[in-house]
């Protein structure tokens, strides 16, 4: 069997409307539109979740997030799934991933199987913070629920106050790290993952770079630069919110074109899979929220998917697509399986209980957006299901074609029940497999 290489591009937050091969009155995203020219464009590719750790979990491991665990409520990934890095590794592939992003490092868990790895994280990239973090991030998933939104308070307070004026969205770095494994890779097979965070909040700080912010005509003094903040002013002007937002994704597309301009400069274009996704999108103001942690409407769900490479056709896939069918998507492309992707017919995700978000939220919002969500989509209908605390459920239903609410049916009533998995129980680390040192230091301090 052939064997291509694989270039995953993931534009973190990057809404699909902000994108002109989906959005016909977009001007500024000529890069990915040339991409698209001659690649297969999926119309309806759906995340697993809101947000990065969850979502990007669920491409790395092909299960849900109610499956792989990686969640609000658990915050690492502990399972036994082989991840996708290591999928390509076992089969000889030279691995390769660059980020900006703590939520796809080994403080999350997640990136067995990369052999090289840049994770460009300010403070958060030197020992030994870094150790630190990675033992208390993997500690705080087995505390108690109720316990981890204290802490969580006091840690994102110190994360605010102290390791945010050091750390910046350095995704000119990260994709100079890509362009300079294209560069260096020979006769070899190679699988890279880019994870790109510029579309993704906070808009200043370098993040986009002032002639994007100048283009776009942007008045940064009135753009919050955290959902935290968005939620504590009352003078936030969402025009100028959403210029930021377009200045961002203006840069973001001027990067792709550096990673397609690598490809096609070091003579790999013609063996070589490049795949454009974001993880998730973005509220911009839509029911009063900004950022993607609280919601499943659709400028957050839906996502852009752009496959070019050998014996791609130009053509929409209209088809219903789940990011974590990637898992199996892109070995069988590059030649590793022969596993057949098979359409689903509908999309399904959500998020947790957000408990380690909590204190984002002003308190009058909290009863509304402190719940567990899940949804399912056909290519016709979407059902959201919301679940509070106290076991309340109500279910909202989203005609597709008209965007108006419709009575859900109830064979999608059922079929967004059996998301909740008989099974999460078994999400929690065994016994036996808990680091003895981490154990030792929770019993002392009475949480177990």
């Amino acid at each position: 069997m052939d064997r291509s290489n694989v270039v995953l591009i993931v534009l973190d937050s990057l809404r699909k409307d902000r994108v002109s091969v989906y959005n016909d009155e977009i001007d500024f995203t000529p890069n990915i539109e040339e991409v698209a020219e001659e690649s297969r464009v999926y119309s309806n590719a759906n995340a697993q979740a809101p947000w990065t750790l969850p979502s990007v979990t669920s491409i790395f491991t092909g299960k849900y997030p109610w499956e792989h665990g990686a969640t609000h409520g658990h915050g690492y990934y502990s399972g036994s799934e082989k991840l996708l890095g290591e999928r390509f590794e076992e089969k000889g592939y030279r691995t390769k991933l660059a980020t900006p992003n703590v939520w796809i490092s080994s403080t999350a868990g997640n990136i067995d199987g990369f052999q090289s790895v840049e994770n460009f994280l300010g403070l958060a990239s030197r020992e030994p913070l870094k150790t630190l973090m990675e033992k208390s991030n993997k500690a705080f998933s087995y505390l108690p629920i109720g316990l981890r939104g204290k802490i969580m308070d006091i840690l994102t307070g110190f994360q605010h106050s102290f390791l945010d004026k050091f750390s910046t969205i350095d995704s000119e770095k990260t994709v100079r790290e890509g362009i300079r494994f294209l560069e260096d890779v020979e006769d070899e097979n190679f699988f890279l993952f880019i994870n790109v965070l510029s579309p993704h909040e906070p808009y200043d700080n370098g993040n986009p770079p002032k002639k994007y912010l100048e283009k776009h005509d942007v008045d940064t003094e009135k753009v919050p630069g955290t959902e935290k903040e968005y939620f504590q002013r009352d003078d936030v002007d969402l025009e100028e919110f959403r210029k930021a937002y377009d200045a961002a994704a203006d840069f973001s597309d001027d990067l792709v074109g550096r990673i397609h301009n690598a490809i096609k400069e070091n003579d790999l274009e013609d063996d070589t899979y490049f795949v454009i996704i974001s993880d998730h999108g973005q509220a911009l103001g839509q029911e009063g929220l900004f950022g993607h942690q609280f919601t499943l409407m659709d400028e957050v769900i839906e996502t852009p998917l752009i496959i070019s490479g050998p014996e791609i056709d130009s053509e929409r896939v209209e088809e219903v697509f789940e990011l974590r069918q990637l898992y199996n998507l892109l070995p069988s492309l590059a030649g590793i399986s022969e596993e057949r992707i098979q359409p689903l017919g509908e999309a399904r995700g959500g998020y947790e209980f957000p408990d380690s978000y909590k204190n984002i939220v002003p308190d009058e919002k909290k009863d509304e957006i402190d719940r567990k969500l899940r949804y399912v989509k056909d290519s016709k209908t979407k059902v959201v299901k919301s679940t509070g605390r106290s076991g309340d459920e109500n279910y909202t239903a989203t005609d597709l074609e008209s965007g108006e609410n419709v009575e859900p049916e109830e064979e999608l009533r059922q079929r967004v029940n059996n998301t909740e998995a008989e099974n999460c129980e078994t999400l929690e680390p065994e016994e036996a497999e808990r680091d003895e040192e981490v154990k030792k230091r929770l019993e002392k301090l009475g949480y177990m």
